[in-house]
């Protein structure tokens, strides 16, 4: 776990293995690059001066220096166009420039507060910007790695430095960049972890750690979620010889008078698509089918450790998806915990099937002021959206407006789909209540559409993660893997919740 810390120190005066800095494009009139008259400063107008490093998006360049008492190497990443500067771009930047320092084997990193400071955001605001940068772009797991670990390198200690801003300001910035970035992490750690690992029992495990930091986690298995009547969900949950866990973790029930969120998060932790089986091909990817509990429970971490002035439900219906003498059947009539009968057309249309049974169980016992559900949910919203935005869905213009804002503050991109009635038609069966399908044609509508019918009206948006869980290959502050999606943009909505 890196440590982060922050220090009232001059580029020129603090000696450190390697300090980075941010340089606008044409540095040749960045103003902070021609003001600053020391050694230092001339070593980086030569560099500049020679034409190899332009200041533009993605450019990095490291100089070395022989002055005594300042940093040994210095890394200048390239800002871009100042009018274009925004926390997002400072991120991604400092993402790429993490790996490029971690790959360097320096145990300890500082950055240069002073030399980000390009646009209109708080002290706080880069302060946690820059955290999150470095520590989400150098993330890499090797658990389950056995040879040639040494080849692994990894930065130890981040500083923040400055010899203009409080301290105050700066430590309260990395502070929450550090706990908002491990509970990303967590979720990736999760969300990319092999089946016979991450099983429903080893994420209950993780949602009861949180009872370190306050957090109440109660975990029904399939004995008692029978009795209870969570037949959707155990509809799923009875092909699979993996024990299953409906998880509920509550935060902030003694805060008086705190407004009550719900989360749901869908985590099927294998899925084989059931009887349905999906190809072979690419299907280890399906231990990544658990997303969806994953962001909630690497954002309740987040959550609690905050200290969030607010009352959180979260739920994480977990099981495998299974073919199995037991397993349902496409065909099926199915009674869900809201008492609705559901016709089941594919059994891997699994998702929707655990994440009803949740919703209601939020909206029936803790009565929320709304519900968040993430789930990787259709390969249709992969089509519609690709890789760089959530596709989500609302009942309600309050709930929109809150992940609207979040999305700008976080950085991370969403659009708003069309949950329109007319498409029920498509669920419409012959033999119950509905059908949990609606065929290809607004696959992704249809699934919203039904898991509408399980929210008991409550203010609620459907977060179709599919197209936005993975990156292929290191990219910004995204290595290769999970980029644990949605983490941060839930905890923006509900930190800033009153705001």
């Amino acid at each position: 776990m890196m440590k982060i810390s922050t220090l009232n120190k001059n580029l020129d005066d603090y000696n450190i293995p390697l300090a980075i800095i941010g340089i606008l494009e044409n540095p040749k009139d960045d103003p902070i690059v021609y003001d600053e008259q020391s050694n230092l400063w001339k070593i980086i107008r030569e560099t500049v001066e020679l034409g190899d490093f332009t200041g533009k998006k993605g450019d990095l360049s490291v100089i070395y220096s022989k002055e005594p008492n300042g940093p040994k190497r210095i890394m200048l990443v390239g800002l871009g166009k100042p009018e274009k500067i925004t926390l997002e771009s400072i991120r991604k930047a400092l993402g790429n420039a993490s790996r490029k320092a971690r790959d360097l084997d320096v145990k300890k990193v500082g950055l240069s507060v002073n030399h980000f400071t390009r646009g209109d955001f708080s002290i706080t605001e880069l302060s946690e910007t820059l955290v999150q940068g470095i520590i989400l772009g150098s993330y890499q797991d090797i658990e389950y790695r056995t040879k040639n670990l040494e080849k692994y390198k990894f930065i130890e200690e981040l500083i923040l430095f400055s010899p203009d801003y409080s301290d105050d300001e700066m430590k309260s910035g990395a502070k929450s960049g550090k706990i908002i970035s491990e509970a990303v992490n967590l979720c990736r750690k999760l969300a990319w972890g092999p089946a016979n690992y991450i099983t429903p029992t080893r994420l209950a495990k993780e949602a009861k750690k949180l009872e370190e930091f306050g957090v109440k986690t109660t975990i029904i298995d399939r004995k008692e979620a029978e009795e209870i009547g969570l037949g959707s969900y155990l509809s799923v949950a009875q092909g699979t010889e993996e024990p299953p866990k409906f998880i509920i973790m509550d935060y902030g029930s003694e805060k008086q008078g705190a407004e009550t969120v719900a989360l749901i998060g869908k985590a099927i932790t294998f899925d084989s698509g059931g009887i349905t089986i999906k190809p072979g091909q690419n299907m280890e990817k399906m231990k990544a089918d658990m997303t969806g509990g994953a962001v909630v429970i690497g954002a309740m971490n987040a959550i609690a450790k905050l200290g969030l002035d607010l009352h959180v439900i979260a739920i994480v219906p977990a099981t495998d998806n299974m073919p199995s003498g037991k397993a349902y059947h496409p065909g099926d009539v199915i009674t869900s915990y809201s008492g609705q009968t559901i016709e089941v057309i594919s059994t891997d249309a699994e998702g929707r099937m655990i994440l009803a049974d949740a919703l209601t169980y939020a909206a029936k016992h803790y009565q929320p002021k709304a519900m968040f559900d993430f789930a990787t949910l259709t390969g249709a919203m992969m089509i519609a959206l690709g890789e760089h935005a959530i596709g989500y869905f609302s009942n309600h213009d309050f709930v929109v407006d809150k992940l609207e804002e979040a999305s700008k503050t976080s950085g991370e991109g969403i659009w708003r789909m069309p949950l329109w009635e007319v498409y029920d038609q498509q669920l419409k069966s012959d033999v119950a209540d509905m059908k949990h399908t609606g065929g290809r044609p607004g696959g992704s509508i249809t699934a919203a559409r039904f898991l509408s019918k399980f929210t008991l009206d409550v203010p609620w948006a459907h977060l179709d993660i599919a197209g936005a869980m993975e990156q292929s290959s290191d990219k910004d502050y995204n290595p290769q893997g999970s980029k644990g999606p949605g983490v941060r943009l839930i905890i923006d909505v509900l930190r800033n919740w009153k705001a």
